[in-house]
C-alpha cells in the first residue's frame, strides 16, 4: 500500500492521533503525515502509507489554503478557541476597517509564532514550556500571505479564505488582526482546504476510509506515490538498469532530463526510486523505495 491518502481530519484529533487512527483502520504499520494540523482544525492532512513515508520531505514545504474564522474582542493564551481567555475588549469594528486590516497582511512579512506551538526552543517544545509557565521570546519567521479573500463579517466574527506559505500560523494572524484593529482576537475555527495541489474535494473522512477498507475499495481512493513528486522528470528503465539501481549502482543520464532529481520506473512501469544526477553526468540512487 505505497500511496498518498488525503485525509479530512476531524476536529479534536491531533495529527499524530489521526495517523494512529489511519494505521488502525488500514492495518498498515508504516504511516506518517506531512504538514501538521492543530487538533482544533479540520481538513486536509496528507497521510503517507508504507514507502511513501520516505517522500514526506518533498511535500512538507508546500503552500496551504484555509478557511478561517476570527473572533474579535477576546484573546486566549493559545490564540485559538482551545485556550483560556486572558483579555477582552470591544471587538466591534466597521466592515471597512476590517477589510483594510486584512488586506494589509497580504505579502511577505515576519510573523511571531504563538508560544503554544511545536517550535523547538533550546531543545524543548515551546508549548510545553508555555504550559509550565515559562516566559520565552518567540523569534519571528518569514512568511507570505498570497491572498486573503471571500471575507464574511458577522458582528465581531470574521471569516475569510487565506492562501499562505508553509510554516504560517493562522492563530498568529488572528492575534495580529486584533492588534491591527486596536483590540484583541483569537482564532475561533479553522479548516485547511488545500495543501499544495491536494484539495479538500479529494479528501476522505475517517468514516469513509473505514467503509472503503471494509468494501475492499480503498486502492481506488488512494493516490500513487509519484503524485507526491510531480515536479521531477520521469525515466523508464529496462530490467537490467532497474536491477543496477536497486544494487546501488550508477546509470547513464538521458539527454532530455531537466531536473536534478528524477523519478525512476522499472520494466513493469512501477515507480520504485528517485535518482540524483551526479557531477560526472550519471544518475545515482537517491531513494530506492521498493
Amino acid at each position: 500500500m505505497n500511496a498518498l491518502l488525503i485525509l479530512d481530519k476531524p476536529q479534536g484529533l491531533s495529527s499524530h492521533s489521526a495517523v494512529h487512527r489511519v494505521r488502525k483502520i488500514t492495518g498498515e504499520d508504516r504511516v506518517g503525515h506531512a504538514g501538521t494540523l492543530d487538533p482544533m482544525a479540520t481538513g486536509v492532512l496528507l497521510v503517507l502509507l508504507d514507502s511513501a513515508v520516505r517522500l514526506s520531505e518533498y511535500i512538507v514545504d508546500q503552500d496551504k489554503k484555509y478557511r478561517a474564522t476570527v473572533q474579535l474582542g477576546s484573546e486566549t493564551d493559545t490564540y485559538d478557541a482551545t485556550g483560556r481567555v486572558v483579555a477582552t475588549q470591544d471587538g466591534t469594528r466597521s466592515p471597512h476597517e476590517i477589510l483594510d486590516a486584512l488586506r494589509s497582511f497580504v505579502g511577505k512579512q515576519d510573523q511571531i509564532p504563538p508560544a503554544h506551538s511545536a517550535i523547538q526552543i533550546q531543545g524543548k517544545r515551546a508549548y510545553k514550556m508555555a504550559r509550565a509557565g515559562v516566559r520565552m521570546e518567540m523569534q519571528p519567521r518569514a512568511v507570505e500571505f498570497f491572498s486573503i479573500n471571500n471575507v464574511e463579517i458577522d458582528g465581531a466574527r470574521v471569516s475569510f479564505d487565506v492562501h499562505c506559505s508553509k510554516g504560517t500560523y493562522i492563530r498568529s494572524l488572528a492575534h495580529d488582526l486584533g492588534a491591527k484593529l486596536d483590540t484583541v482576537a483569537h482564532l475561533a475555527a479553522l479548516r485547511r482546504t488545500a495543501s499544495g495541489i491536494f484539495t479538500i474535494e479529494s479528501a476522505l473522512t475517517l468514516e469513509r476510509l473505514a467503509d472503503a477498507v471494509a468494501a475492499n475499495t480503498l486502492a481506488t481512493l488512494l493516490l500513487p506515490m509519484d503524485a507526491i513528486v510531480p515536479q521531477f522528470d520521469r525515466i523508464h528503465l529496462q530490467a537490467a538498469q532497474a536491477r543496477a539501481v536497486r544494487n546501488g549502482q550508477f546509470i547513464a543520464v538521458p539527454h532530455d532530463l531537466t531536473t536534478s532529481l528524477v523519478c525512476a520506473y522499472d520494466e513493469r512501469d512501477e515507480f520504485f526510486a528517485i535518482l540524483e544526477r551526479s557531477a560526472d553526468s550519471q544518475l545515482k540512487p537517491h531513494k530506492v523505495l521498493k
